[in-house]
């Protein structure tokens, strides 16, 4: 034992050394990795394939393997020695196993210790990738201390590592964008990823200020006969973590062992929520991946109620593209925390945008997409002050358009679902040239009544396009 620890003690002193020397290299562009590929190879109980070669390894319990597989009753940890790193910033697990597991990696940062968890799936050769804590303020590190893996919706189950690689990659921007011809689209990491930025390229889309008020339209400049004081408008609202348009979740408790968090004077169930929490903290980024026609994101989500040290234990998935005058949006979500929850109404999604569009339409007749006459409601409010309206399409879409009956607007869509809860805050009061950061806010949640549960991944699609209610309308007419 005391070998060990002094053989611990000099890779730290070691580590802190080679770290002090070689940190900066590591933000070197060159130096970055594009390649992430996982090897693999034999896993025993004395070795696991780390970064392509067999490294030695050691549990502190004993252990059971049965047909190259951990046998997990327990939690089980694999220890390391010696290892030092390039530094990195993101790290890929390949695996099989029976059960949704439950994995706490360590690892040094210098000589500072760090622990995080992270959740596998089950399946055969499965793989898993994720950034490390805080890899947008730069945190990396150069050395695993251990990994350990416990099952968490059945007593006993089984993995088997097939390797674990690490990699310094490149630290993305905070906001990611991709365009074309008709659409320029945006996604802030710091805020899990939720789409907060969504502009029409093609359709003139202005604002302009009158009596302190701004309005926004398609060629707005020459419909109010006024200055246009923004050509480049973000049709989403972004003005804190809550808005954008997001995954959200509700739980509803029943007796058991969720301590509930409060929000607006009221008690709060669990609530994952892509964006982050109420008090605009982000929820964790745990991996990336974008190119010219795909943004793709997967986010830890944070506890709307409670602070960021109570990240919640799921993971949030989002694939963004732009299809000719849609933009498609593909969701999924798996919940790790074992909760068993009474059903509740779900935003999916929450969507949240400017609110000059103020004007809420849809179509709530009973002869779908046969051009019969559109709703429209006028005067929405707040939507808890007007006691949560629901309102019924039949085309499955709805959307906010300007003050007149052909202004320009933003519509959402979402295969099958019927009920779209809405509601105007502040109407009429918007004063940001930018109104995409004003308070101010038009919303709609497509709402489905489900329970929240745990180890069943849930997924769904929505889609967003632009135009007058017609323009709108005939868009996603062509998904039908």
């Amino acid at each position: 034992m005391f070998l060990i620890t002094a053989k611990k003690i000099l890779s730290i002193i070691l580590s802190f050394i080679f770290g002090f020397f070689t940190y900066p290299f590591s933000f070197i562009p060159s130096l970055n990795d594009a390649n992430f590929e996982l090897v693999g190879g034999d896993f025993t109980s004395e070795s696991v394939i780390l970064n392509g070669e067999s490294q030695d390894m050691y549990f502190d319990t004993e252990v059971s393997f049965n047909e190259n597989y951990l046998v997990l009753d327990s939690k089980k940890t694999i220890n390391f020695e010696d290892i030092t790193h390039g530094w990195y910033n993101y790290y890929g697990i390949a695996y099989s196993t029976d059960a949704y597991i439950k994995g706490t990696l360590t690892y040094r940062c210098g000589i500072v210790e760090k622990s995080e968890n992270f959740f596998l799936e089950p399946g055969e050769n499965k793989t898993f990738y994720s950034f490390i804590d805080n890899m947008l303020s730069g945190t990396k590190a150069n050395a695993i201390c251990s990994v350990s893996f416990e099952p968490l919706d059945k007593e006993t189950a089984k993995i088997k590592i097939n390797g674990i690689s690490i990699y310094n990659r490149e630290i993305p921007d905070e906001d990611i964008f991709i365009q074309t011809d008709t659409y320029k689209i945006g996604v802030n990491l710091l805020w899990g990823g939720a789409l907060s930025y969504m502009e029409d390229l093609n359709s003139n889309v202005e604002a302009v200020e009158i009596d302190g008020r701004i309005f926004v339209d398609s060629n707005a400049g020459k419909r109010y006969d006024s200055e246009v004081i923004n050509s480049n408008v973000n049709l989403i609202n972004r003005a804190d973590t809550g808005r954008l348009v997001q995954q959200s979740y509700y739980g509803s408790f029943s007796g058991q062992g969720y301590e509930n968090g409060e929000y607006m004077g009221n008690v709060w169930d669990y609530n994952p929520v892509q964006g982050g929490n109420q008090f605009n903290e982000n929820s964790k980024i745990v991996d990336v991946r974008y190119d010219d026609n795909s943004i793709y994101i997967k986010c830890q989500p944070l506890d709307w109620a409670k602070p960021k040290e109570c990240i919640t234990p799921s993971y949030m998935e989002a694939n963004y593209v732009i299809e000719e005058n849609l933009v498609r949006v593909s969701c999924r979500f798996v919940d790790f925390s074992g909760y068993v929850t009474n059903p509740r109404h779900q935003e999916i999604p929450a969507f949240y945008c400017i609110e000059p569009f103020n004007r809420f339409v849809y179509y709530g007749g009973n002869q779908p997409w046969t051009n019969d006459t559109i709703s429209i409601e006028p005067d929405l409010i707040f939507w808890p002050d007007a006691g949560y309206p629901n309102f019924v399409s039949s085309e499955n879409w709805a959307g906010f358009i300007g003050e007149f009956d052909d202004s320009f607007g933003i519509g959402v869509y979402v295969p099958g679902e019927t009920t779209f809860l809405s509601g105007v805050f502040n109407r009429e009061t918007t004063s940001n040239p930018d109104p995409s950061v004003d308070g101010t806010t038009s919303y709609i949640a497509v709402i489905r009544s489900m329970a929240l549960q745990s180890y069943t991944p849930f997924e769904y699609s929505y889609y967003l396009t632009t135009g007058d209610t017609t323009e709108i309308r005939e868009n996603f007419k062509t998904i039908v």
